[in-house]
């Protein structure tokens, strides 16, 4: 087809721009006529044989960490009944990740598919990248393995399992279980304990809490990133320091990550005394809280913070593939 539109150039210049304007003009009032043809026209083959070439000539380079972005798998119990936060995972994705959702059911499958598609619509809506699918399985777990070892062979796949903390244990040992499965496949992973009464609040202050001698934060600048974007509030580095000595020598890290990263201009650095329980309500209030998961969860204790620090709280863990100082 180039090799036509070459040679037309080459005959009659002319008359190629004035056919290839007719025809640019011809299809604008048909696409504004709104037609639905039942055999479907040639545009999603055109673009799905692009995409296909594009992703065959991508999976010959490495992934670069400067081009990362939150591709989330999230995986949704019920999706009838599914109370999990809709706008938030839309604020940590908008507008370059997507979501790939599912579902996991051993019988009913339309059904659980048409439910899924409707509690998605509104992400859609807000122009989030958005797939679905259902899983026919007896195990949620098992299911939800299955998918994430499934997509590691696509050309285009999710980097992040979101996951919610509910209000009791009940479900702790398999959201162990798939964190521990998620690690393992390279993803990483956001655990969301959302504020029973708080909620989000006015979608505003982000606190992002961080230690020194850890390497489990590029995720969380990342996310962090994205929700201030999307929020337009303001950002808090945030740690804690034993003596003053220590506080003073935090500081200057929180200065330096804040320059190396290069964070917003307004970002604010704040050094609390004590250890993280005991000094989680000194921190300045702030609508959500971001702080890492350790190689051990402890989701009494992430449960305890977020009681403590009247806010909803995200904790996250780095799957190794993130950088947030290229």
């Amino acid at each position: 087809a180039i090799s036509c539109l070459f040679m037309m150039f080459l005959i009659n210049p002319i008359f190629s721009a004035v056919a290839i304007i007719i025809i640019i003009l011809i299809y604008i009032w048909l696409t504004r006529k709104e037609l639905d043809p039942e055999f479907g026209d040639i545009r999603g083959g055109m673009f799905l044989a692009l995409a296909e070439r594009a992703s065959r000539v991508a999976a010959k380079f490495p992934r670069h960490q400067i081009s990362w972005k939150p591709d989330l798998l999230l995986p949704i119990d019920d999706p009838r009944v599914w109370s999990g936060s809709l706008m938030f995972i839309r604020d940590i994705t908008y507008p370059s990740g997507s979501i790939f959702a599912f579902t996991v059911s051993s019988d009913k499958r339309e059904e659980m598919l048409q439910a899924l598609h409707q509690l998605l619509d509104p992400l859609r809506e807000q122009n989030v990248f958005v797939n679905a699918a259902v899983i026919e399985d007896d195990s949620f777990v098992h299911g939800t393995r299955v998918v994430m070892q499934t997509l590691q062979g696509g050309a285009f796949r999710p980097n992040l399992l979101f996951l919610t903390l509910g209000n009791d244990g009940s479900k702790d040992a398999d959201t162990a279980t798939l964190i521990q499965e998620a690690y393992e496949d390279k993803l990483g992973i956001l655990l969301l304990r959302q504020h029973p009464r708080v909620a989000f609040g006015m979608q505003n202050d982000i606190n992002l809490w961080l230690r020194e001698r850890s390497t489990n934060w590029h995720l969380a600048i990342l996310i962090a990133l994205y929700l201030r974007n999307n929020w337009g509030g303001k950002l808090n580095l945030v740690t804690t320091a034993k003596t003053e000595a220590d506080r003073r020598r935090m500081y200057n890290f929180l200065e330096l990550l804040s320059n190396t990263a290069r964070l917003p201009s307004l970002t604010e650095f704040v050094v609390v005394k004590g250890d993280l329980d005991d000094t989680i309500a000194q921190a300045p209030r702030a609508d959500i809280n971001i702080m890492g998961i350790g190689a051990k969860p402890n989701f009494e204790f992430m449960r305890k913070i977020v009681e403590k620090s009247n806010a909803t709280c995200l904790f996250v863990k780095d799957s190794g593939n993130e950088n947030a100082l290229v």
